[in-house]
């Protein structure tokens, strides 16, 4: 079974402003009371290439990430507080997990792409304390979606907008 998703996790005015950044992107709500999900969809994605222009990626094993994304997380994480990003590349139990989070404007976690780990860190990065005998990456439930399709079967978060 495979997992490949690329998302923004923040809390909700972050989540908030990063939906309006994105393009209205949809906003969702797993297992954690605070933080949310903005999916970058490929809808998502042109609405940043056609705001920012073409960027290079992140890094070498990313595939959604690029520069004007992580531009995008550091305005959002100036003004509303910590974000983070997540992608999986998994298929039959092998690929990678990539991962960067950003507080205050600033990288405060460099993007980073190993098999197991970037994405807890940066979840703890921006303050999530995983649950009794959970990692961060299921304390927020995402297991739930493995695929980027599978948030076509939610129904997105309505959200007020930030101040």
């Amino acid at each position: 079974m495979g997992h490949v998703i690329a998302t923004f996790i923040a809390k909700r005015h972050a989540a908030a402003a990063l939906s309006r950044a994105l393009g209205n992107a949809p906003i969702f709500k797993l297992n954690h009371p605070e933080l949310l999900l903005v999916p970058v969809n490929d809808d998502a994605f042109d609405t940043v290439v056609v705001a920012k222009g073409e960027s290079a990626p992140a890094g070498t094993e990313f595939w959604r990430l690029t520069e004007a994304l992580m531009e995008v997380a550091a305005e959002v994480s100036a003004d509303y507080g910590p974000v983070a990003y997540a992608e999986t590349d998994y298929f039959g139990g092998t690929g990678v997990q990539s991962a960067a989070a950003w507080i205050q404007g600033k990288l405060a976690m460099p993007p980073t792409t190993h098999p197991a780990g970037p994405i807890n860190a940066a979840l703890h990065t921006i303050g999530l304390e995983r649950a009794n005998g959970l990692d961060e990456f299921d304390t927020l439930g995402l297991g739930e979606v493995r695929r980027m399709d599978a948030f076509e079967d939610r129904t997105p978060e309505k959200l007020e907008a930030a101040p």
